[in-house]
C-alpha cells in the first residue's frame, strides 16, 4: 500500500516537472473571420496561403501547421507550401486506396512523410502501429493543441 502511494507521487512529481507538447497562444481570426491565424511562429501571410490549400484539397489546415511547425518550417514559399501540400494529398490517396480506416489514414500520412510510403510500410509491419513513432506523436500533440484552440 505504502509503495503504491509512492510511486503516485512519484508519478504526480514527474508529471508536474517535465515538459508536456508545445502549447500555442490563442487563436486570432483574420478581418474576414474566414481563415483562423494562430500565434505560432508560423507568419499570417504563409498560414493564409496553407488555409487555401487545405480548403480545396480537402486537407486538415491544423495537420499541415502541425507538420510545418514540428519541422521548423517556418518561412516556406509558396513553391514549398504546394509541394508539401501535394505530398500529404499523395499520401493520403495511397493509403485510402489501400483500405485502412480515415483514424489510421491519418497517422500513415505523418509517418510517411517522415519515412516514405516504403518506410513506413516497413515501420508498421515491424511496430504494428503507428503511434509508437516520435514523429507521429510530435505532430499529433502539436495538432492536438491547435485544434483545442477551435
Amino acid at each position: 500500500m505504502i509503495q503504491e502511494q509512492v510511486l503516485i507521487i512519484l508519478i504526480l512529481i514527474l508529471i508536474l516537472i517535465c515538459p508536456g507538447p508545445v502549447h500555442t497562444s490563442a487563436e486570432v481570426f483574420s478581418a474576414d473571420d474566414k481563415v483562423p491565424i494562430y500565434k505560432i511562429p508560423i507568419p499570417e501571410k504563409m498560414q493564409r496561403d496553407i488555409w487555401e490549400l487545405c480548403e480545396k484539397n480537402n486537407l486538415s489546415y491544423e495537420l499541415v501547421l502541425a507538420i510545418f511547425q514540428v519541422d521548423g518550417n517556418n518561412d516556406a514559399q509558396p513553391h514549398d507550401i504546394n509541394s508539401t501540400i501535394q505530398e500529404l494529398i499523395d499520401y493520403r490517396d495511397y493509403w485510402t486506396e489501400q483500405g485502412y480506416p480515415d483514424e489510421m489514414v491519418f497517422d500513415l500520412i505523418i509517418l510517411s512523410r517522415q519515412r516514405g510510403i516504403e518506410g513506413s510500410k516497413i515501420f508498421l509491419n515491424d511496430s504494428g502501429s503507428c503511434e509508437n513513432d516520435d514523429y507521429v506523436q510530435k505532430v499529433t500533440a502539436y495538432k492536438y493543441d491547435l485544434d483545442q484552440l477551435q
